[in-house]
């Protein structure tokens, strides 16, 4: 098979692929439904060795499936996962064909698409070159940070010559059949500190005798909100913050999560020393009773390494580019908030991108839905794609 023919031969393989797409969108894999994600890994293990590939389990639960043949070619890293953000008690829980090309389910865009879109493209590679290696990581609990396989990411394990993340392709727009799908070059890496603010809880009506911690924890707040340097690409948030037991009682507890992000590793490193520096100062001080406001609790709930902007990362954008142009797909790059397994793989210093999965919109949400017609053009786009690193580079 030639480049060229490769749409002809997508064509041929829709129905097995949108099969597989219903039954893998039907089963239930919510990161904590650990049965639900083992299954639907089993399943992916079962259809992917049928497609003639081998299957390595990483660290118990995740999967790298592998299709290799010959030695010198390039390796090249597909990036997906299994599990998604809806459990298996809520409304949303089956693949829906909702009419005029697309279809609807829990995770069918995140990435459950995106995933499938890997299988086939290396199965477009068994047929496209005389040798190739392409691989395809899937996290078992990538909406979670991918606690239990980071380590993997972040070591030589990888060893990956290029990195594509099957993220969805997030259309710059409503989703319809012309609209621009973006390539990421570039994700905002993500931070959370969680603490707790002591003081001396007292009846309000004899205030003298208490110090709020409510207030110590505003006067962190306002410090912490001061941080943002939006032209950097760092924000910083305190999104959840509770405190006191009653309204007239000083509050003697109060305890808050802020969260960051930053382009850089560097102003990621900044950022959070920062941010412990503010919450480990002293406030407020009631010299009546000697007592002072302290922090006695600071965890670091996340620290998640940004995927930033390189010189590789942006050949492999014009690439795709390139290829995407040669087949009339509707493509630009841009730079995404939030993050992906994809920042993993970059911090290891593995050229990456992201974004080249299925055109999504809603995801997250009981509304995602991907356009069937624009997913199969783009397997023709991921396959071309790596085709052309595997046997160019950049």
């Amino acid at each position: 098979m030639k480049v060229n023919e490769l749409g002809q031969w997508v064509d041929q393989n829709k129905s097995d692929i949108e099969q597989a797409l219903k039954e893998f969108v039907s089963m239930n894999t919510f990161t904590a439904n650990k049965v639900g994600v083992d299954a639907g890994m089993d399943k992916l293990s079962l259809l992917a060795e049928k497609m003639g590939f081998s299957v390595e389990v990483i660290n118990g639960r995740h999967r790298l499936v592998k299709s290799v043949k010959g030695e010198g070619k390039p390796r090249i890293l597909l990036i997906s996962h299994m599990d998604t953000v809806f459990p298996p008690d809520g409304d949303f829980l089956d693949y829906e064909t909702l009419g005029d090309g697309f279809v609807g389910g829990p995770g069918v865009g995140d990435i459950k698409g995106g995933m499938l879109m890997g299988l086939w493209a290396m199965k477009a590679m068994c047929e496209l070159a005389s040798e190739y290696n392409v691989q395809m990581i899937v996290s078992a609990n990538e909406e979670i940070g991918s606690p239990t396989i980071r380590d993997w990411y972040m070591t030589e394990n990888i060893d990956a010559d290029f990195a594509i993340g099957l993220e969805p392709g997030f259309p710059q727009g409503k989703l319809t059949p012309t609209v621009d799908l973006g390539v990421v070059y570039q994700r905002r890496g993500y931070g959370a500190v969680r603490f707790k603010v002591e003081a001396k809880a007292s009846h309000s009506g004899t205030p003298h005798l208490g110090l709020s911690a409510i207030e110590a924890m505003a006067q962190r707040i306002i410090k912490l909100h001061e941080l943002n340097e939006w032209d950097k690409g760092i924000s910083v948030n305190v999104g959840i913050m509770e405190g006191g037991i009653s309204p007239n009682t000083v509050a003697g507890e109060a305890s808050a999560t802020v969260s960051f992000r930053y382009e850089r590793m560097a102003d990621g490193e900044a950022t959070k020393a920062k941010i412990e520096e503010i919450l480990q100062a002293t406030y407020i001080r009631n010299d009546e009773i000697d007592v002072c406001d302290r922090v006695t609790e600071m965890v670091t709930e996340a620290f998640i390494p940004p995927m930033e902007k390189t010189e590789a990362n942006m050949k492999m954008v014009d690439i795709v580019l390139e290829e995407a142009k040669r087949l009339g797909h509707p493509v630009v790059p841009i730079a995404r908030g939030g993050g992906s397994d994809a920042n993993f793989v970059s911090k290891s210093g593995t050229p990456s991108i992201c974004g080249m999965g299925a055109p999504a919109q809603g995801i997250h949400t009981t509304k995602e839905k991907i356009y069937l017609p624009m997913m199969f053009e783009r397997i023709n786009l991921l396959a071309s794609t790596i085709y052309r690193l595997s046997e160019e580079g950049i």
